[in-house]
């Protein structure tokens, strides 16, 4: 028999995979491909029925198929998500307490049994003990977990655990938004998906009114639980049962899905995905699809334009809008009317009323839906509403899904969303869509782009070698290759999809084993969603639509710049291993920064009498390659916020010495007056920021105008101490009200304050340095310093860097965007007196070293401009008296800075691995503090090679 080719089995994976959708549409059982749940097994094993007069186990193999995949450390389990083994042990306990009072067993079974308990209460313990309930955000968990252990408790077993009033909090609020006597009425709601959940809160008999097809929505668990603990019996329901256990996935074994069928979810999402990536169908496929069509338009239009995951259940926006999608891609009109009418929020998209968190890939699959319509403009503004609630979870670094586990997923989607965006607007076909919505766009796929490449792994794969996960990464891919952003780094996207690629061709056989990423009560997988992002992901166009990317309107970036800054770079000791495309990717996402840094410049100090601004090109460079070379820890909202306060770093020192150094000479105690005023801290009023003249008001500086335009034109550019106030004030406020900052415990916030005006005041004592250096007649050499250069270079100078205060600011950073904590006002980045002393230690050590290397490359600057470097201490000249020139003393003294300022980077850096190694920090906060580290002293390092900073005309 001769061995078909990839082509040609791809072909058949494809027919044999349209075919078994579309005879289960046609099928009065429906289809479902999801993977068993120990969780809807546990509760369909409980039910029992009256026959003969005795009550016995309906379903013997269902309690069966649980003894036998109990684990040998007692739980039932997966490790898609802490709440899995959670639940899922939690419903087999239950089960086995149920079962061991039961008669029919023997004392050895009984037995037995006891010892399956103590083991699945140990695991279950040791799981509820690590479990931190606020980084839990699996859908709906809240409300049957409490259930489980009120349900548990009856039985004997208790439990305490650190999570539990957070828990509790959770699941009141929730209870307080849905009110249980809605089940009494006659409408669905996702609470009858859940019914178990409420067992001991509403009368289960009252409840069979919500059944539809013999099921409470679709769900084994919550019709068990209808079963058992309604006062009727009701053979529909337990009709329905039969069918789980033998059309399910479990085909007899006993094991049941959690949920049952999912007919027109599977089908809608198996069409659309092969349809959006131009999959390649036979005339036999074409067949099957028009029978799925088909039946997706009758969904379609006997809801009214609304679907649910099966016929006839509740509606819901994700099954809508993926139906609207391959509707208008299959060539039938689908309006997206009702969708807006039922599930449009204030700043995002519904997917269920009730719900607790929105969903990312809900409000994607919409933005898809709307942009798949003839006439995308009609739907603008519902178009910016997803954009912007995309664009915001982004920002936060909130790319994650309430449906799928996979970080590659939100990416996907988001990628293939943003491409069709992108290709409609540069067509004309959206030309109202505000600048702000379209010129993101490339600024996200390019972080989406560049964290998809870093994670793939060395045999072509994604997600350890998962061909489902592999393929969203290839459909990612695929999608950015048609955009400007693919053409910029096309030499190592190619090759990226040529591996990947290799790889699912030769793991084709695995294409059907989907990866229990899926979510549902617990996580489940789908063999044929797996089957379907297999075929599209090697079958989807790429480089299909020829952007140049030095031309495009929305990326005018010069790829001789790119390669020049790639070349400098790479030269630096910090990137001297780092690979080029990486270099080069975290460069173009560099430059997608730089337009909006610019559009920030005048917004608080003054740009007049300055030189060009050499340094703005380098700030997002170095954060972007920094964050690139550390794994891309930092989310986009951080690394904004700090490419921010680089550039105000930056202009803060330049208005020091062109504003207040030059023309408040006689007048520094009253600007140190202003700095403690507004610098001031008090734990029971608003932050202090107006000035006296109250010009200040805690203004957003981003809607500014320039800092210049402020002044009165009847007086003299900055010649008054008021200009000199409102210019700080604005920089004052915008540093101390920022939403992260405002979130800080009154500790941190205290912290930064004292930071801050430290920092400012550093340079008004640096300036009384320099004004007695200028009165002496070696410039080289400093004669009368105040201290040892040891102690000036920890203190004054290091101060003077912003390196101290900028590290308070990023510590607040680190908290607020700590992943499911931004309502939490108690959390900081480091805990313990360990972590804190060795997170100042390390900051310190790298101020110090940040100013050594500032001074090693800026000597030429400073002495033109008759500023106190290190080097004029005399330190650094006494042993060189008499022995050499000038040229060759000041040689040597650079040399010496240069020794010092390497002992600090070892100080520093053992500092680092002590914080990151000694004290439990988080591996997050390590990565986040390695990446600030790393710009800091990427600053250094391109200061030994150039000076950057922009000069006094």
């Amino acid at each position: 028999m001769p061995v078909l080719s990839f082509q040609s089995q791809t072909q058949n994976k494809l027919d044999s995979l349209l075919r078994y959708c579309a005879e289960g549409c046609s099928s009065p059982h429906g289809l479902s491909s999801m993977s068993c749940s120990a969780y809807d097994t546990a509760w369909v094993s409980m039910i029992t029925k009256e026959i003969d007069g005795v009550c016995q186990w309906l379903f013997p193999s269902s309690f069966n198929c649980l003894l036998e995949t109990q684990s040998p450390d007692g739980g039932w389990g997966g490790d898609a998500s802490d709440i899995d083994p959670i639940l899922n042990t939690m419903a087999a306990l239950l089960s086995l307490k149920k079962h061991q009072t039961s008669h029919e067993y023997s004392s050895g079974v009984i037995s037995s049994l006891q010892s399956r308990v103590n083991h699945a209460t140990a695991f279950l313990n040791a799981k509820l003990q690590s479990w931190d309930v606020g980084l839990t955000d699996q859908v709906g968990f809240e409300l049957p977990i409490p259930t489980h252990l009120r349900l548990l408790e009856q039985e004997g077993i208790s439990f305490t655990f650190p999570g539990w009033s957070k828990l509790q909090q959770l699941n009141q609020k929730k209870l307080g938004k849905a009110r249980v006597e809605i089940l009494y009425e006659k409408r669905q709601t996702t609470m009858t998906h859940s019914l178990e959940a409420f067992v001991g809160k509403v009368d289960f008999t009252r409840l069979k009114h919500l059944r539809t097809l013999g099921s409470m929505m679709a769900s084994p668990s919550s019709t068990a639980a209808y079963l058992i603990y309604g006062n009727e019996w009701d053979n529909e329901a337990e009709m329905f049962i039969r069918s789980v256990l033998e059309f399910g996935h479990g085909k007899g074994s006993g094991a049941v899905p959690s949920a049952f069928p999912s007919t027109t979810f599977e089908s809608v999402w198996v069409v659309s995905t092969l349809l959006q990536n131009g999959t390649h169908l036979d005339l036999s496929s074409q067949e099957h699809l028009g029978v799925l069509v088909k039946y997706i338009r009758a969904q379609f239009d006997d809801q009214d334009g609304l679907v649910g995951f099966a016929p006839t259940l509740l509606p819901d926006a994700d099954d809508t809008e993926m139906a609207i999608s391959t509707l208008n891609l299959a060539g039938i009109h689908a309006s997206p009317t009702r969708l807006i009418e039922e599930f449009k929020n204030h700043d995002h998209f519904l997917t269920y009323r009730g719900e607790r968190n929105p969903s990312f890939s809900a409000n994607c699959n919409i933005l898809k839906a709307l942009l798949s319509t003839a006439n995308p403009e009609t739907y603008v503004l519902e178009i910016e509403l997803a954009l912007r609630f995309l664009y915001k979870l982004h920002g936060r670094g909130e790319l994650k899904d309430k449906w799928n586990s996979s970080p590659q997923y939100p990416r996907m989607l988001l990628t293939n969303a943003l491409a069709r965006l992108i290709h409609l607007w540069d067509k004309g076909f959206l030309a109202d869509l505000s600048g702000d919505c379209i010129h993101k766009a490339p600024l996200i796929l390019s972080d989406i782009v560049l964290k998809t490449l870093q994670q793939q792994q060395n045999d072509g794969s994604w997600h350890n070698g998962s061909p489902e996960v592999t393929a969203y990464a290839l459909l990612t891919l695929a999608s950015a290759s048609n955009t400007p952003v693919g053409a910029v780094l096309s030499d190592k996207l190619r090759a990226s999809l040529v591996y990947g690629r290799a790889f699912l061709e030769a793991n084709i056989h695995q294409w059907d084993e989907g990866k229990v990423i899926w979510v549902e009560k617990v996580s489940y997988g789908s063999s044929l969603l797996s089957q379907a992002y297999c075929i599209a992901a090697v079958q989807a166009p790429t480089f299909s639509l020829g952007y140049n990317y030095i031309n495009t309107k929305l990326m005018d970036i010069s790829q001789d710049a790119v390669h020049k800054f790639t070349k400098f770079y790479s030269r630096l000791p910090l990137f001297s291993n780092e690979p080029h495309w990486r270099l080069r990717a975290a460069l173009v996402e560099g430059s997608l920064w730089l337009p909006q840094l610019k559009a920030l410049k005048a917004d608080i100090f003054p740009r007049e009498d300055m030189e060009e601004d050499k340094y703005l090109e380098y700030i997002p460079q170095t954060w972007t390659t920094c964050n690139a070379l550390n794994g891309s820890p930092l989310e986009p909202g951080l690394l904004w916020e700090m490419m921010i306060i680089s550039m105000l770093n930056y202009q803060v020192d330049e208005f020091f010495e062109s504003v207040v150094g030059e023309r408040m000479d006689g007048r520094l105690d009253e600007v140190r007056s202003i700095i403690c005023r507004l610098c001031e801290y008090d734990t029971t009023s608003p932050p202090k920021l107006q000035s006296a003249n109250g010009s200040c008001n805690g203004e957003n500086p981003q809607r500014r105008k320039s800092a210049s335009a402020a002044v009165d034109s009847s007086q003299p550019p900055f010649a008054t101490i008021d200009y000199v106030e409102q210019v700080l004030c604005r920089f004052t406020a915008y540093i101390l009200t920022r939403p992260a900052v405002l979130h800080s415990p009154a500790s941190t916030q205290r912290s930064l304050r004292q930071e801050l005006k430290t920092f400012m005041l550093a340079h008004l004592t640096h300036f009384d340095d320099n004004k007695r250096r200028r009165c002496q007649n070696n410039k080289s050499k400093f004669t009368t310093p105040n201290s040892s250069y040891y102690r000036w270079v920890h203190s004054t100078s290091a101060d003077h860097t912003s390196c101290p205060y900028s590290f308070q600011f990023f510590c607040c950073l680190i908290a607020y965007y700590r992943p499911n904590q931004a309502d939490d006002s108690t959390i900081t980045a480091f805990r313990g007196v360990r972590q804190q002393y060795l997170a100042e230690a390390m900051c310190r050590h790298l101020a110090t070293m940040c100013r050594q290397y500032n001074d090693y490359g800026s000597v030429a600057r400073d002495l033109a401009e008759e500023n106190l470097n290190s080097v004029n201490f005399p330190e650094f000249w006494d042993p060189l008296v008499g022995e050499t020139d000038a040229e060759g003393a000041e040689g040597e003294a650079k040399a010496d800075l240069m020794w010092i300022a390497e002992y600090e980077r070892e100080c520093c850096m053992r500092a680092l691995d002590r914080l990151a190694e000694g004290t439990s920090l988080a591996v997050r906060t390590k990565r986040i503090l390695k990446t600030f580290v790393d710009v800091t002293d990427l600053y250094g390092q391109i200061y030994v090679v150039r000076d950057i900073a922009s000069r006094m005309r």
